[in-house]
């Protein structure tokens, strides 16, 4: 039997969405040769600026992260965090929801993603911060970042979500669009899942398809159930903290 649930459509004055951003970092070595801390956060672009929410933080040396300790005053809610980065290898990458650290959606409007590094022992000399602005609204961005000396190949997408017909919410988690649908299916993850699966049922509550993963990242992920009849299905997102089901429309 398929259980009983709520489904609530999107309605927010506010346009949810997801934002990805990835850049590279790099620093002439120090005394620390390649360590060096980080963090990543969102502010909106009022004067003075407020302070939206930190993404990424690594390292515990804050007083070289002076501008982001003033700014979250050492906020941490839905970051991900870490120790000291050993190596500039890695590209730093984080995925932001829309929401502020109360999980509200924030009004649309401009807004500016904040990158500070510190690699050594000279608080001022090995220290860089950069901010790169974007628009959070009804309509897709996609920016190649200009480079700065220390933040390369940076790249940043806002993906809207309430400019698409019968969209599907429950509780900012996973989006589901359109509904109905003719075939496609469009799932947005507003953040990554670990040991996940997704199943398809009918209105009966048999299983038409299952799918297991060990890791979905943040972002989209379309399925096809163009091959069914039309009718009603539903859609379960299960992982180790969630269960989500989402009943679809087919019309062809």
């Amino acid at each position: 039997m398929i259980p009983s649930v709520l489904f609530i459509p999107l309605v927010y004055s506010q346009t949810s969405g997801t934002l990805t951003f990835n850049c590279n970092t790099f620093a002439p070595n120090s005394n620390y040769g390649t360590k060096h801390v980080l963090a990543v956060w969102l502010e909106n672009t009022a004067n003075p600026s407020v302070f939206i929410k930190t993404k990424a933080k690594y390292g515990n040396e804050d007083d070289h992260l002076t501008s982001w300790v003033s700014k979250s005053g050492n906020n941490l809610v839905d970051a991900v965090t870490g120790a000291t980065l050993l190596n500039y290898t890695l590209p730093i990458s984080i995925t932001w929801n829309g929401t502020n650290v109360s999980g509200t959606v924030v009004p649309d409007g401009t807004y500016n993603v904040f990158i500070e590094m510190g690699w050594g022992s000279n608080k001022t000399t090995d220290h860089a911060v950069s901010s790169f602005q974007f628009v959070k609204g009804a309509s897709p961005q996609h920016q190649s970042l200009n480079s700065t000396t220390n933040f390369t190949n940076g790249v940043l997408d806002w993906v809207p979500v309430t400019t698409l017909s019968g969209v599907t919410e429950n509780f900012g988690n996973v989006c589901m669009f359109p509904n109905p649908t003719s075939g496609t299916i469009n799932i947005l993850f507003a953040r990554e899942l670990q040991d996940a699966s997704i199943m398809v049922t009918n209105e009966s509550g048999k299983s038409l398809f299952s799918e297991h993963n060990q890791r979905i990242p943040a972002g989209l992920k379309s399925m096809d159930i163009s091959a069914y009849r039309n009718g009603l299905y539903y859609i379960t997102i299960q992982s180790a903290d969630l269960h989500f089901t989402y009943k679809i429309l087919l019309n062809r």
